[in-house]
């Protein structure tokens, strides 16, 4: 009977190992299976946000923090976040007032060299290290140099302009560095900002290529940033709002987002998505941090009370009158600065009219333009594409902006006579 119930007993334990054997594999497949395809998932949503790929209700279901571990063969672009430091935001000093979304993070060094190791692990650095080769080669530009003193990259996008930049501690060995690329021929020096155009126009995607996709090739340089975009009329926009403090951090739906920002990270990335019909304001904030053998992510969607609708021009011309200036104080001083002589006329009441002088371009005649029209009010970005004709030819040929554009912007010199005109209208 002893013997009986001996056997029974062993029989139940042996039955219990190897239930918990079966359950303990069992769980652990499960454990090693999700944990990689979370993390899969949750390093894809930095570029499915960036790509607006994925919907306002996926996200919602995503909300809160989580982590992704770091793939020990660094095949993955969330692997550059290694060792990073963090950051504040604080690009809302030079990005203008109207922004709706940008993406700041920290970098070094260390980052430039673990986007090299991510690039080698994708097959992917040959390509990357001939074009490295050839900038030493032939401009004498050391893009390792320059990341030795970069501390944040990022970018801001305005009325659908995306402009890129970098943050340094130290601008004059950035500057020093990027005069090696710098086009002489296309350099507008003015009393308070210069413009140049580098040779380069693919700097930022040999830093960090899948968070930059365009390509922008002129700068101007503001304190400790160095501010990208693809022509100069973008950039004299910017050098516009930060002349007249018309920048982010005046912005109220901003300053909403901002007191929600407590914990610093490593990227910072903001979008507001409100659309005219919203009764509230819709904010996308995403942030990543290192965190040794992770990093960290922590999604919101902030909603606030809708913000009363102010037009920026409004918003320009009250920053000018607390500062005691009148519009056309500014203008007349704008004038001055960028060293632009007013040939602007305007032929007749009903018409706004510039003539080209001889050797000029179509470019900077079009910053003329552009600040003659401001000057009567009508926005340049606004009006220009069906209102603004360009005639050619001793006036027998008229161009609509698109067909100018295509034809004559850094391509065709126009001739001495050829003229913009614009017909006043109620605006």
């Amino acid at each position: 009977m002893n013997k009986r119930i001996r056997n029974i007993g062993v029989i139940i334990v042996c039955l219990t190992v190897i239930i918990y054997w079966v359950y303990k594999g069992a769980y652990n497949d499960v454990e090693n299976t999700n944990p990689n395809n979370n993390t899969e998932n949750t390093a894809n949503l930095m570029f499915r946000i960036l790509e607006k790929d994925i919907p306002l209700q996926d996200l919602n279901s995503m909300i809160g923090d989580s982590t992704i571990k770091y793939d020990n063969d660094s095949t993955s672009f969330i692997n550059i976040l290694r060792h990073q430091e963090k950051i504040d935001v604080s690009i809302d000093k030079i990005a203008p007032l109207s922004t709706s979304e940008f993406l700041s993070m920290s970098y070094k060094k260390t980052t430039f060299n673990n986007y090299k190791t991510y690039l080698k692990n994708n097959n992917n650095f040959n390509n990357w290290d001939s074009i490295y080769k050839m900038l030493n080669s032939d401009y004498n530009f050391n893009l390792s140099e320059l990341a030795n003193y970069i501390k944040e990259v990022g970018f801001f996008t305005t009325n659908n302009t995306t402009y890129y930049y970098l943050k340094t501690n130290e601008p004059h060995n950035v500057s020093s560095i990027l005069n090696h690329i710098n086009d002489s021929t296309e350099t507008y020096i003015t009393e308070k900002r210069n413009y140049y155009k580098t040779n380069l126009d693919n700097l930022f995607q040999l830093l960090a290529d899948k968070l930059f996709t365009e390509n922008n090739n002129y700068y101007l340089s503001t304190s400790d940033y160095f501010i990208f975009s693809s022509d100069t009329t973008q950039l004299y926009d910017l050098y516009l709002s930060l002349d007249t403090g018309n920048i982010l951090e005046n912005n109220p739906v901003y300053s909403d987002y901002k007191r929600y920002q407590s914990a610093k990270y490593g990227l910072h990335y903001y979008s507001d998505i409100t659309s005219s019909e919203d009764s509230n304001n819709t904010i996308i904030s995403y942030q990543l941090r290192d965190e040794n053998t992770m990093v960290s992510t922590h999604l919101k969607i902030l909603k606030f009370e809708k913000k009363q609708d102010i037009p920026i021009d409004s918003i320009l011309i009250d920053t000018i009158t607390t500062d005691t200036l009148t519009q056309n104080i500014l203008v007349n001083s704008l004038l001055k600065d960028t060293t632009i002589t007013d040939t602007l006329t305007q032929k007749e009441l009903g018409e706004i009219r510039y003539t080209l002088v001889k050797g000029e371009t179509f470019r900077k005649a079009s910053l003329k333009l552009k600040l003659k029209l401001e000057k009567n009010n009508y926005d340049y970005n606004k009006v220009k594409t069906d209102h603004v004709f360009f005639v050619t030819d001793n006036g027998t040929t008229k161009l609509n902006w698109n067909t100018a554009i295509k034809r004559y912007l850094d391509k065709k010199q126009p001739k001495e006579g050829d003229y913009f005109f614009m017909k006043k209208f109620f605006y």
